[in-house]
């Protein structure tokens, strides 16, 4: 029986360090290429309505939520932080600008800064990568993403470019 537990634990500490070890391992120059779904929820939504213009609300915003990534390198899900602001319209119709931070379960971490169309349900748009730590530090890329706006909610589908120094 000893002699199984042992073995037990040498597996399992075996797996914690490959997946430690890959997370890691980060090559000069790779570039990484993926899609990920991201859920989020807004936390904070602070709204005025612009005087004399009857539905147009220009308003600032905070999300949290967590990203997984579907295609490219496995990556436990990630933490996904939002602050953001919006021009909108009475049709439903507007403007979003803002940053977003995304940090990994090994403590690495970058930001973006994104702007988005709105309209019929959705936000479109793209971001650009920036200001990375730990293993992202000095990464640059981009991402398209399609947001499906549920309430104080978002679902959203990015396809991304991570290119490592």
């Amino acid at each position: 029986m000893r002699g199984f537990v042992a073995i037990v634990r040498t597996l399992s500490f075996g797996a914690a360090l490959g997946f430690a070890l890959r997370a890691e391992c980060v090559i000069a120059g790779e570039t990484i290429k993926f899609h990920a779904r991201h859920v989020n929820v807004a936390t904070k939504f602070e709204s005025t309505e612009v005087p004399d213009q009857s539905g147009h609300v220009i308003a600032m915003f905070q999300a949290k939520g967590i990203g997984i990534r579907t295609v490219g390198p496995d990556e436990p899900p990630y933490k996904i932080d939002l602050w953001g602001t919006g021009d909108y319209q009475k049709d439903g119709t507007g403007k979003e600008h803002g940053y977003g931070r995304f940090t990994f379960a090994d403590g690495s971490s970058y930001y973006e800064e994104w702007t988005g169309s709105v309209s019929n349900g959705h936000d479109v748009g793209t971001a650009v990568y920036k200001e990375g730590t730990g293993r992202f530090k000095g990464a640059k890329g981009g991402s398209r993403f399609d947001c499906l706006l549920l309430g104080d909610r978002f679902i959203c589908d990015v396809d991304g470019t991570i290119e490592l120094p």
